[in-house]
């Protein structure tokens, strides 16, 4: 950046930035202000904006009559240190206030669990959005494919097919982090966001993007060749639906689904030529919420969701 007397003047550091507005103590404050308002409300605090709408799916199917506030605090470690900021406080602000987490590769990441903590049994959210049971659903509502049962399974194992596709070309992308979260290596760039990082998807097919994991997965130094066998190990045991990252899954799925409603309002459908009539499904209306709404709920969460007074 150029100053006014044609002098490098130093750009601020963003990202220290955006930490700031996400410490202990600012988020304190924030809920402070918030107790003002409405003293008596249950706060649930979310990792993110994206919990928001699942979450709220999944507790109105749980108790309808629960009504709380949603704090997001950005990011899982945040969720963690405010909670403790919270802890000790003499002052009774954590009072009805309950955390959610993803379980991610890190567990609990090194915090004690709590009675007012719910985590996730899967790596994330997402990671029960992205199923055939919710994507048959869409079927039968968003695709308009009611009372079509066989075209329905049709179009579900081809899902299928696409989605061990994306989860065998991702594995490696997930192994990497997985043993980079095990190990706490410090992450030198953001996580892939865009589906073409990751994968090459079409409704035929999905094949491997041409970056390599550790272009993606990019590290502050690399582990030990003993560490990466020792933990490959342990890898290789988890569920891959289940366990590898969440919102890789949901960039797939919502490619392939983008993909799908092109070909629904085709004369000749690829995938719905059987239905004769041609229908425009907007992927606008295909939200994370719209998801949660058709989808299973984390092990644990009714309980959790009983809990809360």
């Amino acid at each position: 950046m150029i100053g006014a007397s044609g002098g490098e003047v130093q750009a601020p550091n963003i990202e220290k930035l955006k930490a700031a507005r996400k410490s202990p103590a600012v988020l304190k404050t924030k809920l402070v202000l918030l107790r003002d308002r409405l003293p008596d409300c249950i706060v649930f605090a979310f990792e993110g904006d994206n919990d928001k709408p699942v979450y709220y799916q999944w507790a109105k199917q749980l108790r309808p009559d629960l009504c709380y506030e949603p704090f997001v605090c950005g990011g899982k470690k945040q969720v963690f240190e405010f909670r403790e900021m919270l802890a000790r406080d003499l002052g009774g602000l954590s009072n009805r206030v309950y955390f959610f987490v993803d379980r991610d590769y890190d567990d609990l990441a090194g915090f004690d669990d709590s009675p007012a903590t719910f985590m996730t049994d899967r790596y994330s959210v997402e990671n029960y959005l992205v199923s055939e049971k919710v994507f048959e659903e869409l079927l039968k509502d968003e695709f308009h494919c009611h009372g079509e049962p066989e075209l329905r399974k049709e179009i579900v194992e081809r899902f299928a097919e696409r989605l061990n596709e994306f989860i065998s070309v991702t594995k490696e992308i997930n192994r990497r982090l997985f043993v980079a979260r095990q190990l706490k290596l410090q992450l030198l760039k953001s996580l892939p966001d865009r589906i073409n990082h990751i994968a090459v998807v079409e409704l035929a097919g999905v094949s491997a993007a041409k970056s390599k994991p550790e272009e993606l997965i990019v590290l502050a130094e690399e582990p030990a060749q003993k560490q990466v066998e020792r933990l490959s190990a342990e890898f290789e045991k988890l569920l891959p639906i289940e366990r590898y990252r969440g919102k890789f899954s949901n960039l797939f799925f919502m490619k392939w689904l983008e993909l799908l409603c092109a070909d629904r309002k085709e004369q000749n459908s690829k995938c719905f030529n059987r239905l004769g009539q041609p229908r425009v499904v907007p992927i606008q209306g295909i939200t994370l919420g719209m998801l949660a709404s058709k989808s299973d709920y984390p092990a644990g969460l009714r309980e959790f969701i009983a809990s809360v007074q």
